[in-house]
Order: C-alpha cells, then sequence, then structure tokens
C-alpha cells in the first residue's frame, strides 16, 4: 500500500493506493492505539469512488462521524479500481471541524494507519494493517 499527500493553503491532498479490489484505509491519531482514530476508509464501487470519514471509539469499534451528527469534510473524491488495484483520491481541511477529526498541520509528526480489506464492505476486516510514523 502506498499514500502520498501535499499540503496546498488549508487543504491536504492524499492519494492512497493497494493490491486489492476492497476497501483502502488510512488513519490518524497521536498514539498507535486504535482507540481515538480519525480514520478515513475508501472504495470504488461499480465504478464510484467513495471516501468516509470514520471515528474509532475503540478497537472493532468505529462509525461513519455523520452518526455523531457531523458532516463530512472529505471533498474532491475520485479513483479507480483495476487490475486488482484500487486507488483514490481526496481532500480535506488541515483544520479540524469537530473533536472527531484531528489538526493535520504542516510539519507535524503523526503515526499513520494504514490498512486494507479484500472487500468492499467497510465492515469487513482488514487484511492489511500497519503503522509508521509520518511528518505531513
Amino acid at each position: 500500500m502506498t499514500v502520498k499527500w501535499r499540503i496546498e493553503e488549508e487543504t491536504i491532498f492524499f492519494e492512497m493506493e493497494a493490491t486489492t479490489e476492497g476497501w483502502v484505509a488510512i488513519g490518524f491519531n497521536e498514539s498507535t492505539s486504535l482507540a481515538g482514530t480519525y480514520l478515513l476508509m475508501g472504495r470504488v464501487v461499480k465504478g464510484k469512488a467513495e471516501v468516509v470519514e470514520h471515528y474509532t471509539a475503540n478497537a472493532g469499534s468505529y462509525k461513519p462521524i455523520t452518526q455523531y451528527g457531523i458532516t463530512s469534510q472529505t471533498h474532491l473524491i475520485s479513483g479507480t479500481e483495476s487490475d486488482g488495484i484500487t486507488r483514490l483520491k481526496f481532500a480535506i481541511p488541515l483544520a479540524a471541524a469537530s473533536t472527531y477529526h484531528k489538526e493535520l498541520l504542516p510539519d507535524s509528526e503523526w503515526p499513520l494507519l494504514m490498512a486494507y480489506s479484500l472487500d468492499d464492505d467497510f465492515q469487513h476486516h482488514s487484511i492489511m494493517r500497519t503503522s509508521l510514523t509520518i511528518k505531513l
């Protein structure tokens, strides 16, 4: 799985790609714990790309932030799924819009969670999950 990003003004643009035709996800948290993670899960279904923001209350318990009454911040969503590879692009604001978001400021360091599944169902378990520290 690969993740790329660039910051322009008040927006961070992401590209993520994995060898799967299921969902692909990245997450941000102050620690490597799943509890409290701001999770961005994407998929391509019938040619339509979707990226949904989730909040992870604890390991195995994550819900779209819209279920907390929070408006989604993802925009400029596009993606493809072909030859066993899912590719997604999207953007989010740098500033946190709620307590379920993270302040992703330039030059800040974050443990970045990366995961993907063989299935498009966001509740389906990941086949790969790892984390590493990045600097935005």
